[in-house]
């Protein structure tokens, strides 16, 4: 900082004081007489939005406002068909994500009526193991999103850069048969674990939690029923999925089965004999031979 900029700045800041003072007492008092809490409250909002317009208008970068409380400070993640937004509140500091479609397909009804399904099933499930949806909002625009927390890495791509050991495989796969059981109990079948839908933070296995219920399935519906061919994720779904079966609970242990096979394969340590048990008896062919829920799958882990 120059000579000049410090002169400057040590004339400003009594200036600022004393308005801020003044702006001070103008909040907690109307003449002679005090306002009210709520009143207060009601004008420290105000002011606060005006303050957020003043400095979006002078910014450079003008931050996008959704919900008039969430700041978007970009993408973080984009396909064809999903857009991830990273979000801060405009209060509490705390970051977010808003899972949307991206804005070209705005007007795609189908594409639509699945994420606000995705929605009642993600607002319906309290459990710390599943990505919870804290709610469903609606954009500038009109699309919908789903406000859920920020956990910005997934398993996958966790693993691609670091072995996850045996025992933190253990970790993570009791955590993912936790929130199954969770799910199941609520009537739904994820219909898609696979480590790119396991979301960390802070790169903590123990903080794994099982997300994305976009292809989810009330248990006995079809995929075909919503208009959709076969949507799992090949290497992972159950034989009978990819023949469009009913949904059922243990088309999700296959999965689990699959995921510990792909642990195992990455980890730099001998896998247990138990843990190879586990992933064989939970990917047999034979619907009938799996464990038939994620209790009975958890027992056995």
């Amino acid at each position: 900082m120059s000579k000049d900029e410090r002169q400057g700045l040590n004339f400003a800041i009594p200036q600022v004081s004393a308005r801020f003072s003044e702006l001070w007492r103008s909040i907690r008092h109307d003449g002679a007489r005090e306002r009210p809490a709520e009143e207060q409250n009601d004008l420290i909002d105000q002011l606060r939005n005006a303050l957020d317009r003043k400095v979006s208008d002078f910014s450079a970068v003008k931050p996008a406002w959704i919900a008039d409380s969430f700041a978007v400070e970009g993408i973080a993640h984009e396909s064809e068909t999903t857009l991830l937004l990273k979000l801060r509140h405009r209060d509490l500091g705390s970051l977010h994500a808003l899972k949307t479609v991206p804005p070209a397909l705005r007007d795609e009804a189908a594409l639509l009526q699945r994420l606000r399904e995705e929605a009642r099933i993600g607002l319906a499930l309290r459990h710390p193991c599943l990505v919870e949806t804290s709610a469903l909002l609606r954009l500038p625009d009109g699309r919908p999103g789903l406000l859920q927390p920020w956990l910005p890495l997934s398993l996958a791509s966790r693993a691609a850069v670091q072995p996850v050991t045996v025992a933190n495989a253990i970790v993570l796969l009791c955590r993912v048969l936790e929130g199954l059981n969770a799910l199941h109990a609520q009537g739904y079948v994820h219909c898609d674990v696979t480590p790119a839908n396991i979301l960390l933070q802070d790169d903590d296995i123990a903080t794994g939690r099982l997300g994305d219920f976009g292809i989810a399935l009330e248990i006995g519906q079809k995929h075909a029923e919503r208009g959709l061919a076969f949507a799992a994720s090949a290497g992972f779904a159950a034989p009978e999925q990819s023949r469009g079966a009913a949904a059922n609970p243990n088309q999700d242990i296959f999965s689990v089965g699959r995921l510990a096979l792909r642990l195992m394969a990455a980890s730099e340590t001998q896998p247990r004999e138990k843990l190879s048990h586990f992933a064989a008896a939970c990917c047999h062919d034979d619907p009938a031979l799996r464990p038939q829920s994620a209790m009975d799958a958890l027992r056995l882990l």
